[in-house]
């Protein structure tokens, strides 16, 4: 077909190249597409793990602010100091307990004072760029019978 064969020599070599440059950067952008979605699951994990810890330190809350046996609230837990309940950490992805704190409001309605307790629990899972952090809060009001 072409009259001159000289001058198609070395053309294959050019397209081996072409295709070898082309097949490494759609390998390297599939790598790149491959660690991220490796991060996102990590990072998922992490919060899911985190948050089922910070659930478990607003009931923790929940059970020191209403113990059982007692037909009123135990407020004495709800002063802001941040406490830090012993939970069984091992194998969960999370170093830290989670800090529960309680907040106390009272409101006056109609003569009658009703007490609002906020709980607010804390949880960090994973480290470095990683960690991830969720906070539940709870609301709880003591009735006067």
């Amino acid at each position: 077909m072409y009259r001159n064969q000289a001058k198609q020599k070395g053309n294959l070599l050019i397209m081996s190249i072409v295709v070898m440059v082309v097949i490494g950067y759609l390998s390297l952008n599939l790598l790149k597409v491959e660690t991220s979605n490796s991060d996102t699951v990590s990072k998922e994990v992490l919060g899911t793990q985190a948050w089922f810890l910070a659930h478990s330190g607003a009931e923790w809350g929940l059970v020191q602010l209403f113990p059982l046996g007692l037909s009123g609230a135990d407020d004495s837990i709800c002063d802001g100091v941040e406490r830090n309940p012993n939970m069984a950490l091992a194998n969960s992805g999370c170093s830290h307990n989670p800090s529960v704190t309680c907040d106390m409001t009272e409101i006056t309605y109609h003569g009658e004072t009703i007490q609002y307790f906020q709980i607010k629990s804390r949880a960090i899972c994973g480290s470095g760029i990683n960690e991830v952090m969720r906070i539940q809060e709870v609301w709880a009001k003591e009735i006067h019978q």
